[in-house]
């Protein structure tokens, strides 16, 4: 401001829009004068090299941090850290506590012969004991120390190499124990830089446990701590650049916007919340697991039983890549393609080769003592032989020249842009499963009924007994039919049921 200027102001009382920012303007550039380290050359308005050494010396202690802080915090938002902080608070009963609290645990013990609800029981007391000590006293001071060190990594958010670069055109990153020099600069870019520097220290809190939560954040990126010399240094440098409107005085005053404010805000994160919501869910993902792989092996082991070597047939379209094609979009799946790839093989391959003329025999030959019961068997008898025609019918409902199929091609295609088809496909899936299931509960009801006649037909062929047919003796005359047969008929469906039990809904 000059003197003709300060006159007009001042004595005259003049408040021109134009005067009134000129007296701004000198007003701040008293301000920025005044500072201790002389950031700004008043009088050419540069940055001087006062302010490149500041930030340097911040910038060698730090540089090597600020890679991984902003990774894990800035892109990240601190998610893989928050659990590790949690863990790494565990003392020897929460050690041991969580040492039960996984798969591999549950599983081992289980293999070892325990029950597996007891097994799941002591996991859920387990995981209540773990959630109260999570929400002790303890969870605050790991919440405190999450947040300061978030609140922190804020400054990896200024460029330290390019703001310094424009001090010194030859500075190279990441050489902390160089001795560069650093000349005023003119350039814009650093203006804006420095706005980014402020809002970057005004968001963090200076406190002691801030030193702890840098120390363990360096443990956990694999980093050597910052020696307590350097974290004095560097506190003490941002505690200065925390003055108050220190940085925000030389930017107005460079820009001449006197609306200028930092953008200051604090974590108030919590960080149990995820942590606890996403073990839960991991926890029961990992029961649901076990419970799979137990039914699993157990159907494994009937089915070996009750098919011995005979390959599984699969079904064309309602086939397990369409399951696979149906989790990939988080879709409703087909329950009833493994059973009807059962029931296929079992009428294929052994009651049509196997029993399936013995059966005919028996109802030729034998006479049962009620007529219900043997419409009831015969009922039976065409459900089973029936069901591998009605299987193949079911099949071609997924057929390549079907509507359903073109429906769930046009969903898949359109998944990703919109959602409005979902419940549409989702409920054709399940009114299509309803349908196969239907199969499955018939031709094991049936199985049951043609078992249970079996068992009869023997005990009146052993035995004498008029149970279920009146003319047992003549059982031995029969070509195709004999007790050897029914005993072997009756084993084989009785593994069957023993499998499909496990699919009947």
């Amino acid at each position: 401001m000059n003197l003709f200027d300060y006159i007009k102001y001042s004595l005259f009382n003049i408040r021109t829009p134009e005067l009134v920012d000129k007296m701004r303007v000198h007003e701040y550039a008293k301000k920025v004068s005044a500072q201790k380290y002389k950031f700004v050359e008043i009088k050419t308005k540069n940055v001087t090299s006062n302010c490149a050494k500041f930030i340097f010396e911040i910038y060698k202690i730090v540089g090597y941090l600020l890679s991984a802080l902003k990774d894990e915090f800035i892109i990240k938002d601190g998610k893989q850290f928050s659990y590790y902080l949690i863990e790494v608070s565990f003392n020897d009963e929460m050690k041991k506590i969580y040492a039960t609290l996984n798969k591999e645990y549950m599983f081992e013990r289980i293999k070892k012969g325990e029950n597996p609800n007891n097994v799941f029981k002591e996991t859920k007391e387990n995981f209540t004991k773990f959630k109260n000590f999570l929400s002790g006293e303890n969870g605050k001071e790991i919440n405190l120390t999450f947040n300061l060190l978030k609140d922190f990594a804020n400054i990896s958010n200024f460029d330290f190499f390019l703001f310094l670069r424009s001090f010194c055109p030859s500075f190279a990153d990441g050489v902390y124990n160089s001795n560069p020099v650093f000349n005023n600069t003119s350039n814009a870019q650093v203006v804006d830089d420095l706005t980014k520097l402020d809002d970057a220290v005004n968001s963090i809190i200076i406190k002691k446990e801030l030193i702890s939560a840098l120390n363990i954040f360096c443990k956990y990126a694999g980093l050597s701590p910052i020696p307590d010399k350097n974290m004095k240094a560097l506190l003490t440098r941002i505690k200065y650049l925390q003055t108050p409107e220190l940085l925000s005085d030389i930017i107005i005053f460079l820009l001449k916007d006197f609306t200028y404010k930092p953008h200051v805000s604090y974590s108030d994160a919590n960080i149990f919340v995820n942590y606890i919501t996403d073990f839960t869910k991991n926890l029961k993902n990992d029961m649901e697991s076990i419970v799979k792989e137990i039914r699993n092996g157990k159907i494994a082991s009937i089915r070996n039983k009750t098919f011995s070597g005979i390959e599984i047939l699969k079904l064309t379209n309602v086939s397990e890549d369409k399951n696979a094609q149906l989790e990939e979009y988080d879709c409703e799946i087909f329950t009833c393609v493994e059973p009807l790839q059962y029931i296929k093989t079992f009428v294929s391959e052994i009651f049509e080769m196997e029993y399936k003329a013995a059966l005919n025999d028996m109802f030729v030959g034998c006479e049962f003592v009620h007529k219900e019961r043997n419409s009831q068997a015969l009922d039976a008898f065409y459900t089973l032989n029936d069901s591998k025609e009605e299987i193949q019918m079911f099949d071609s409902t997924l057929s390549p020249d079907s509507d359903n199929l073109k429906r769930l091609k046009n969903w898949i295609i359109s998944k990703n842009k919109a959602n409005a088809n979902r419940d549409l496909i989702e409920n054709m899936v399940k009114k299509i499963d309803a349908e196969g299931n239907k199969i499955v509960l018939n031709v094991y009801n049936s199985v049951l009924d043609l078992t249970t006649i079996l068992k009869n037909i023997i005990e009146d062929c052993v035995n004498g007994t008029k149970i279920e047919i009146s003319n047992s003796s003549r059982v031995s005359t029969l070509e195709k039919f004999s007790v050897t047969i029914a005993r072997a008929m009756l084993e084989d469906f009785e593994n069957f049921i023993s499998l499909m039990k496990n699919f009947v809904r």
